[in-house]
């Protein structure tokens, strides 16, 4: 309870600071959602418009999006942080986190909310809305539940890319590279699209637990299906709090002033 408490402290303190100038949160807000629906809108025409199985696909496409919309958005929203985990690890601003008693990566997630990511909180919500009219109530009430397991997933995602500076110098901007490739994977369809080698080759990477195995659920509606998408998600995610707690023993502190 303590660390719901905490989380909702600095979500209200990030977004009273941020609702003071409404026109730069109502743009920052209305132009995410414009540029996800343009993405959703641009990749499902290039890939099923016009094709055979294209209104079959809608359904299976609007639910992948509106799931990890959702749970990036959540994230990105309530535990901001986490996405520049990163930044932290290399600019030193780490160092001040490591002298309290509270765990790090906590503090990493409230020092930050990014505002506009209620934009795809926003958008993935209405993409779910529209499932219930052009899909079956429980395939839609699926997606709104691994919407929110998801979230453990895209955690997981930000903790695994937020660690590689600690393995390496400047290893921030491969973080946001190979944070941005799993976020695309995750996006695309890749069960429909791949085959053989590339699909395998897709299933190596945490697209895996941010999208693969979460629609696959959505879309089969078993048992055994919804479990396997749960577990990963969630052990992904205590895998990469693990995986912060042994790669901290690499980091080397530095001069917080300097560093600012």
């Amino acid at each position: 309870m303590k660390t719901l408490r905490l989380i909702s402290l600095a979500v209200r303190y990030h977004w009273d600071s941020q609702k003071s100038n409404p026109a730069n949160l109502f743009a920052a807000v209305f132009g995410m959602i414009l540029n996800n629906g343009l993405a959703v809108w641009g990749l499902w025409a290039m890939l099923f418009d016009g094709k055979p199985d294209g209104k079959q696909l809608t359904v299976y496409f609007l639910a992948l999006n509106g799931m990890i919309t959702i749970a990036w958005g959540s994230v990105c929203f309530f535990l901001g942080g986490l996405h520049s985990l990163s930044t932290h690890v290399e600019d030193g601003s780490l160092d001040p986190m490591l002298a309290t008693p509270r765990n790090p990566i906590l503090l990493v997630a409230i020092s930050n909310s990014l505002t506009a990511a209620l934009g795809d909180v926003i958008q993935g919500s209405l993409t779910i809305v529209i499932l219930f009219f052009i899909a079956s109530w429980t395939e839609a009430l699926r997606c709104v539940l691994f919407s929110f397991i998801g979230i453990f997933a895209v955690m997981g995602l930000f903790i695994f890319t937020g660690c590689i500076p600690f393995w390496m110098k400047r290893g921030s901007s491969l973080s946001i590279l190979m944070r941005e490739m799993c976020l695309a994977l995750s996006f695309y369809p890749s069960s429909k699209i791949f085959n053989g080698m590339s699909r395998t080759l897709v299933y190596l990477t945490p697209a895996l637990v941010v999208g693969i195995l979460p629609i696959d659920a959505v879309e089969t509606g078993t048992w055994s299906s919804s479990f396997i998408a749960t577990s990963a998600s969630i052990a992904f995610f205590f895998a990469t709090v693990q995986l912060f707690g042994f790669s901290l023993k690499r980091y080397q502190t530095s001069n917080y002033v300097m560093a600012r």
